[in-house]
């Protein structure tokens, strides 16, 4: 993925990203799912935090929300699939659609570190205050050459929480489909995610293009 920040808003707590990203076929077995053609994505992210509410505002100000929405796109747009007639012996050729998607989601998020240094100090224990309790949604909805494909909106739910430290973070969360379609059992996610820019700040973790961060964990 090709990823560039476009716009930092610090005394709003506001950011938009733009994304290019690519899902290379043929790189995965096929027995699990992976497709022989890739798929091209542009995509806007948005992120916003609410420390710019009034101060009467509390606790809400701790809220962030982020959104992302995208544009999925087949390398190739359908395929041929030659056969034989089982009762004439004659060849048969169908053609296999691969619809477009619209792809997006969010996430609404309460981060307790941004709490106690930035609105209230409730005394609780350090664990509880590196905590940020989550949800998210993705979902994707076919948006181009799938009318003959019976394919609809897919998408999960996934409740979960993070810890912040001060070189990396941890997590995990619950993966929920939204309905049959999108899956029949409740899933498990687990993130580790390294700092770079604060464990190497002179050297692979330095932005390529200078700007200004919002200091929100």
């Amino acid at each position: 993925m090709a990823k560039y920040q476009f716009l930092t808003a610090a005394a709003h707590e506001l950011v938009m990203s733009a994304a290019l990203s690519v899902e290379w076929g043929n790189t995965g077995a096929q027995a699990v799912g992976a497709e022989s053609f890739s798929v091209i994505t542009p995509t806007l992210f948005i992120g916003k935090g609410m420390g710019d509410l009034p101060a009467a505002a509390g606790w809400l100000r701790a809220f962030a929300l982020t959104g992302q929405i995208g544009y999925a796109m087949p390398s190739q747009s359908s395929k041929l699939i030659f056969g034989v007639d089982p009762d004439t012996g004659e060849q048969t050729v169908d053609v296999e659609r691969r619809a477009k998607f619209l792809v997006y989601g969010g996430s609404l998020q309460y981060s307790m570190p941004y709490l106690k240094a930035n609105v209230v100090d409730l005394g609780l224990p350090d664990f509880i205050n590196q905590l940020i309790p989550l949800i998210e949604v993705q979902f994707q909805t076919p948006a181009g050459n799938g009318f003959d494909t019976a394919i609809g909106t897919t998408g999960t739910v996934n409740p979960g929480v993070l810890w912040v430290g001060k070189s990396f973070q941890v997590g995990i969360e619950a993966i929920i489909p939204i309905n049959r379609a999108s899956g029949s059992g409740v899933g498990v996610v687990g993130q580790l995610h390294w700092y770079l820019d604060d464990i190497f700040p002179n050297s692979i973790g330095r932005p390529i293009f200078a700007g200004t961060s919002l200091g929100r964990p």
